[in-house]
């Protein structure tokens, strides 16, 4: 009798660790062993934050690719350029209770982020039980603003060439205005 107890303790402890295997995502993560920053990073009116995950060869390059991936999240969050395109395509072909339908659904979507993040920060980096590392940065909303703004704002030396350059102007049409007058 104990050995039938014992039998089936092992037996649910077996369907525990089954259970418990079943709970990791496609990609192999363990949701419980991600840092809460990954999941639900933090908001700011005054800071952008991005996140970043990469598990390589050498926790070097898992550090450097997942700091990049967080910066390029800033990146997406401030300029994307999206292309997509949507193929749906649908066939039904035979009569009566022998027709067959083919169907056909692709989206392919391309991303591209072009942007400097000048002063970019990294805030957290941690490294997750499989080797995993994660990383959060933040970038100023003010640099977004301010960066956007600069092509648009006028540079001091400019204003005053403009300046002179419309004084010379005025000054060769009352010299032209005069010297027609006097004719």
């Amino acid at each position: 009798m104990r050995i039938e107890r014992f039998g089936g303790i092992l037996g649910a402890i077996a369907l525990l660790a089954a259970l418990a295997s079943c709970m990791t995502t496609s990609s192999g993560l363990d949701s419980r062993n991600v840092p809460s920053f990954y999941l639900n990073p933090p908001t700011s009116k005054d800071m952008l934050y991005g996140v970043g995950h990469a598990k390589m060869a050498t926790l070097d390059l898992s550090r450097s690719t997942a700091l990049a991936r967080a910066r390029n999240d800033i990146a997406a969050q401030v300029s994307v350029h999206v292309k997509n395109a949507l193929t749906d395509y649908a066939q039904q072909a035979g009569e009566g209770d022998k027709q067959q339908t083919v169907q056909y659904v692709e989206n392919v979507s391309h991303q591209v982020a072009d942007v400097t993040l000048s002063g970019c920060r990294t805030d957290k980096i941690e490294v997750g039980l499989d080797g995993s590392v994660y990383a959060l940065v933040s970038y100023d909303v003010q640099r977004v603003l301010d960066a956007a703004r600069s092509p648009f704002m006028r540079k001091e030396p400019a204003a005053c060439a403009e300046f002179k350059a419309a004084q010379a102007l005025r000054r060769l049409k009352a010299v032209h205005q005069n010297s027609t007058s006097m004719r």
